[in-house]
């Protein structure tokens, strides 16, 4: 059986990261920008992404500028003006595994993107 389902055009895969405590570590989430105005409205949270927008938000972006964070460990740093929307977690903890929701906001109905991923964590060995 594939790791992935087709809904529509837009996958769902289930991707594994791996992380170790007191280090960053970055989910990876990417969409297609061809023009400024393709920039779309993203949001990250913690558990599968749900119906619509998410549950349990972590980050959001409104354009290319991320207007809530729940913490200064979230950030993204990729272009997001590209479509680079991966989130890096600074200094990861035991309690930051788990599943997480990365979803692009696409107007109209039923096109967002939604890429749900597993963040396993480890203790760093030094």
């Amino acid at each position: 059986m594939m790791p992935w389902v087709k809904i529509g055009s837009h996958t769902i895969s289930d991707t594994v990261v791996r992380g170790e405590t007191g280090r960053s570590v970055t989910l990876p989430c990417f969409y297609q920008v061809a023009r400024q105005r393709d920039i779309s409205d993203m949001c990250w949270g913690k558990g599968m992404c749900p119906n619509s927008k998410c549950s349990n938000k972590i980050l959001h972006t409104t354009g290319n500028r991320v207007t809530f964070r729940r913490s200064q460990r979230y950030s993204l740093q990729g272009y997001v003006s590209y479509g680079d929307v991966s989130l890096t977690i600074k200094e990861v903890k035991e309690e930051d595994a788990g599943v997480y929701c990365c979803r692009i906001e696409i107007p109209g109905w039923f096109n967002d993107i939604k890429l749900n991923m597993k963040l396993e964590v480890r203790f760093s060995s030094g």
